[in-house]
């Protein structure tokens, strides 16, 4: 009872720790996605050089730790003379990494369609950005949705380590909250309760996403 008496007069840092961390893993999966469309059209740039220096972008910031890039856009920066608030520093350092990972699930996607339909399309005559946004973009979405919503559950699962950057999100309050009063058990326990429960609410939205995009005979 004291541990709820003690979180219930905290509830307005509670409140505001979970909305911070639903704005974040909300903002950064619509900029990620963003980031990820933009890549595919890079990746499947007739340019080989394009093309690589895409793959390169991938590459480095699927095999680079998130935490490491959210130190250097919050820790590193400053000594660049830019100083970023701990939301723009995990924003930038998560829109990079998800910008990656959504890529790789576009392409994926994009592999799915059949290349006669491009054929046919440039002996229509229209031009390569034509083709992309009304036949290559829209494909690679529908296809790639398992990977991009599963990628939105990681983004709401991957925001608690923004709190080692001083990002005042859900596990931030827990912190601070588990230091004062030294509920250190409870307070994790809660954490953990709290991360499921909007986990499963995203997970749940995600299968009804995925029943009305689904592409029949593939998976």
């Amino acid at each position: 009872m004291q541990f709820w008496h003690a979180l219930a007069e905290e509830w307005p840092a509670l409140v505001s720790g979970l909305k911070w961390t639903v704005i974040l893993s909300g903002t950064v999966s619509l900029s990620g996605l963003a980031g990820g469309c933009l890549l595919l059209f890079f990746l499947t740039h007739p340019s080989a050089i394009i093309r690589r220096m895409a793959n390169a972008y991938v590459m480095f910031f699927i095999g680079t730790p998130l935490l490491a890039l959210l130190f250097l856009m919050y820790y590193g920066l400053p000594t660049l003379g830019i100083d970023l608030s701990p939301f723009a520093a995990s924003f930038i350092g998560f829109t990079l990494n998800v910008s990656a990972y959504n890529a790789r699930y576009l392409m994926s996607g994009y592999k799915a369609i059949d290349a006669g339909e491009r054929t046919a399309a440039l002996a229509m005559g229209y031009g390569r950005r034509q083709i992309f946004r009304y036949l290559i973009l829209p494909q690679s979405l529908r296809y790639a949705v398992p990977g991009l919503t599963s990628q939105i559950i990681n983004n709401l699962k991957d925001s608690s380590i923004a709190f080692l950057i001083q990002f005042e999100g859900f596990l931030g309050f827990v912190q601070n909250f588990t230091s004062q009063n030294f509920y250190f058990f409870r307070g994790y326990a809660f954490a953990a309760t709290g991360y499921l429960l909007m986990v499963t609410v995203l997970t749940l939205a995600a299968r009804l996403a995925l029943k009305r995009v689904a592409v029949p005979g593939f998976r």
